[in-house]
């Protein structure tokens, strides 16, 4: 639909790129990595937002950064119109999510938070506690930061470093714990310790 209304698909991209990530600034080519568009694209959309004063470029170390222009006067409609859009279309059905987390490891915390329930306060973006597969992390994370058009902070703690962080209260593990979560997957108590994870796993599969 996006596409439709400003008249090219790459044009929306980056758009959705640039409000939803406001503060930050992006150099061409990790700009086409990040939306998955092709370069010369990029670089004709550019122009043309910067023609229309909805980005501004400034040059550091060689190369030339890009971030939305805050002070156009169109910026507080698009802003809306881009965080309203990235809200309503959901990472995954939750069902698939939760599977798609239990298949990275051994998984005992995981939660969804700053952009995706809308805080801005949040340290992070996804908070996952266990002994997970990197790679598969990395992939996971990749498709979130694809369908939520942004750069998602995450944190891995093992469960050994989240219980001892939480019992000497941590100033990041207390700003974790206190921001507002969607949590997927919770088989730690409030003292920090797992609880019944193994059995739970296992009746899981024994089910599945």
């Amino acid at each position: 639909m996006y596409e439709k209304l400003f008249g090219s698909k790459t044009r929306a991209k980056l758009l959705s790129l640039f409000l939803n990530n406001a503060d930050k600034s992006y150099y061409v080519r990790e700009i086409t990595r990040t939306i998955n568009e092709q370069i010369n694209s990029v670089r004709r959309e550019l122009a043309n937002l910067k023609a229309l004063d909805i980005v501004v470029s400034q040059g550091k170390k060689g190369k030339l950064y890009y971030k939305a222009n805050k002070k156009a006067d169109i910026y507080p409609e698009l802003k809306k119109i881009f965080t309203k859009a990235a809200s309503k279309q959901p990472v995954s059905a939750e069902k698939d999510m939760i599977k798609a987390i239990k298949g990275l490891g051994d998984v005992s915390y995981a939660a969804l938070m700053g952009h995706f329930v809308k805080d801005n306060s949040s340290p992070v973006d996804f908070f996952i506690v266990g002994k997970v597969n990197r790679r598969r992390l990395k992939t996971f994370v990749a498709q979130l930061e694809k369908e939520a058009k942004k750069e998602v902070n995450f944190s891995l703690m093992s469960l050994d470093e989240f219980e001892t962080r939480k019992v000497m209260f941590d100033r990041f593990m207390t700003e974790i714990m206190a921001s507002p979560k969607d949590v997927l997957i919770d088989y730690v108590d409030e003292t920090g310790e797992a609880k019944g994870l193994k059995t739970s796993v296992k009746k899981e599969e024994q089910e599945g």
